[in-house]
């Protein structure tokens, strides 16, 4: 990470030994370390794995939110047999920074592992121990239907969360309310619906630049649907009712189906 996260790290004494990202190129010593986790930007992740000596003996993974360019990457780097598989534990929040560090974060999470070519035979047994001992389950899948199912069920909803944000706020009523009023105007609705329009602008920017061919298409897939929707509000067509009672059923059971009836008191 960077100087300032080093120092906010050492003042809340988040670990025995933090280093920067240059600190951590610069090393002489990689014997010294078994396990490395990549816990930074896409872009940037990619930057560390092309500096990894190519004989390193211990395990390396990341917390990358999208994988085409991490492979890439390590099959590039690695020509023969290495040590890396890539991790995304489907977990954390809006909030950014070791300030907000959760001890049970990855406890009842799914973690997705994607494995490059050349992985030495028993890393991905090692990593899954791993994961397991922290709280999560496993699962495997490849790379690029990995950034796929991320563009629709996370990437695409932030980019619509911050459009719903920026939309709302510039609606020139809500405005003058909003600077008239003690307290927000607004309801749950556009709480929960523009909660991780709060996320962190640097990591997200990487992500969306990371995935951009796939975030395209699943909002094109959006759009398509809104177009639907919008047609059928058209004042000059006739609104059903049942249409529309059938249409937030079939919402509600997609929604149920996608997260298993999880506990929607996670955040995301």
């Amino acid at each position: 990470g960077s100087t300032k996260s080093k120092i906010k790290g050492q003042s809340l004494k988040s670990a025995d030994q933090i280093l920067t990202s240059e600190e951590f190129r610069s090393t002489q010593s990689w014997k010294d370390y078994d396990f490395i986790i990549f816990g930074v930007p896409v872009d940037l992740t990619v930057k560390l794995i092309s500096e990894l000596p190519t004989d390193f003996s211990g395990i390396i993974t990341d917390l990358g939110s999208t994988k085409k360019e991490i492979i890439h990457a390590v099959e590039t780097h690695f020509s023969s047999g290495h040590n890396y598989i890539s991790s995304h534990p489907m977990c954390g929040s809006e909030e950014s920074g070791l300030e907000f560090a959760n001890s049970s974060l990855y406890e009842g999470r799914l973690c997705i592992l994607t494995s490059p070519k050349n992985v030495k035979l028993g890393i991905q047994d090692r990593l899954k121990n791993f994961w397991k001992f922290v709280g999560t389950t496993t699962i495997e899948i490849s790379a690029e239907e990995h950034d796929s199912i991320l563009s629709y069920l996370s990437h695409s909803p932030h980019i619509l969360s911050s459009i719903m944000a920026d939309w709302a706020a510039n609606q020139k009523t809500i405005k003058r309310y909003t600077d008239l009023s003690p307290i927000p105007l607004n309801g749950g609705g556009f709480r929960d619906m523009t909660r991780i329009a709060g996320s962190n602008p640097r990591m997200w920017a990487a992500i969306f630049g990371s995935n951009q061919d796939e975030i395209f298409r699943s909002l094109s897939d959006f759009r398509d649907r809104l177009d639907i929707i919008l047609e059928k509000l058209n004042p000059k067509n006739t609104l059903d009712p049942e249409e529309w009672e059938r249409f937030m059923e079939i919402s509600r059971r997609s929604r149920d189906f996608i997260l298993k009836n999880q506990d929607d008191s996670k955040k995301n």
